[in-house]
């Protein structure tokens, strides 16, 4: 007999078909579960199949890692934030196979999808049923119409449709946003429209089956207003996005330092004993405290200077004072990104104007 696989809130239930795809409106705390609901999957975005000669399609990663039964994490490359060429980005990777079904975590670049296949199809033969989008930013979303051609349908916490809203205005509206800057540089895009995830959640989700549980958690605002991890609790393995690093990767375009402060104390929390970061190489139950004793460092010396009436003009001059004091701290400077900026938005310098608009 065909086993069923639950895709259910951490407090509600709803039964899925494998022939199904799950639906956004699950029940909230104290509300009655939905009926299973089989809907057809989204129509696939039309695109221009990548060639082996296409240049966006020439990305490697490294060979993929197998960090628990069935689980595994597929490292990208990181020479974009020494190039700036935007051609180079990739996100890391991870996929977890189910009984009857393969869950990706993050859609890439559409460069990427032949290669992720490749690799994912050396573990296993399932399908590829789910992806999860951990943010909104390109090089974890702009792939979501390529693994809609292979079946997949996207997932994601709620608050990145609002990200996409304010962003994705060539989509959302007339002008042209984010998807549309990217696409004069990047020729991976052409063929291809920005697909949102159609299946969304408030808090949390859970997929699982006989064998397997893993939990899709929003736990707070930090890298944009939109993060999702991934937690697989009997396994202690957490797929963190962009929200938790290793490394000097962190872009705050987008950013809330104040809150993503306390939101890596709820990774903390989890203890995971492996971390999946969005970039860069494997953490442990240590890295989100490390990234955020990063953060206090920057936070509390722009803080300081904002109390001092001083404005960001006056402060801009100072911050190679601040670059010698994170340089001496053997944990912040793991993520104390090189001077001078060569990819945009990744400096120290772009870190205190961020904190100092938002604080």
């Amino acid at each position: 007999m065909q086993r069923r696989t639950l895709v259910k809130k951490l407090a509600a239930i709803a039964a899925l078909p494998l022939t199904g795809i799950p639906v956004a409106a699950i029940a909230h705390k104290g509300e009655p579960a939905p009926e299973a609901i089989a809907t057809p999957r989204p129509a696939a975005a039309q695109a221009t199949l990548l060639q082996p000669d296409d240049p966006a399609s020439s990305l490697v990663f490294d060979p993929p890692q197998e960090i628990a039964p069935g689980v595994y994490f597929l490292k990208g490359k990181t020479t974009y934030f020494a190039s700036g060429n935007l051609q180079e980005v990739e996100c890391n990777n991870g996929w977890i196979i189910f009984d009857d079904f393969v869950l990706l975590i993050d859609a890439n670049y559409p460069a990427a999808g032949p290669t992720i296949l490749q690799e994912v199809r050396k573990t296993t033969n399932k399908p590829i049923r789910f992806v999860f989008n951990t943010h909104h930013h390109g090089d974890h979303l702009y792939g979501n119409g390529y693994w809609a051609q292979q079946g997949a349908t996207a997932i994601a916490y709620e608050g990145l449709i609002g990200e996409l809203q304010r962003f994705e205005t060539g989509y959302y509206g007339t002008n042209p946003g984010r998807w549309e800057q990217v696409a004069q540089k990047r020729s991976d895009l052409k063929g291809f429209t920005l697909l949102p995830p159609p299946v969304t959640f408030k808090q949390s989700m859970v997929i699982e089956d006989k064998h397997r549980r893993v939990e899709l958690l929003h736990l707070g605002t930090g890298h944009t207003m939109g993060d999702g991890v991934v937690w697989l609790p009997k396994e202690s393995i957490l797929f963190t996005g962009d929200s938790c690093l290793n490394g000097p990767y962190n872009l705050f375009r987008d950013a809330d330092i104040k809150s993503w402060i306390p939101t890596l104390d709820r990774m903390a929390a989890l203890k995971p004993a492996i971390l999946i970061p969005g970039h860069g190489a494997l953490g442990n139950a240590e890295t989100p405290e490390r990234q955020q004793h990063y953060f206090r460092s920057v936070y509390e010396w722009v803080s300081a200077a904002k109390k001092a009436g001083k404005t960001f003009e006056q402060i801009a001059p100072t911050i190679p004072a601040l670059r010698q004091i994170i340089a001496a701290d053997p944990i912040a400077v793991t993520y104390l990104i090189p001077a001078p900026e060569i990819a945009p938005g990744f400096s120290l310098e772009a870190h205190v104007k961020r904190i100092f608009e938002t604080i």
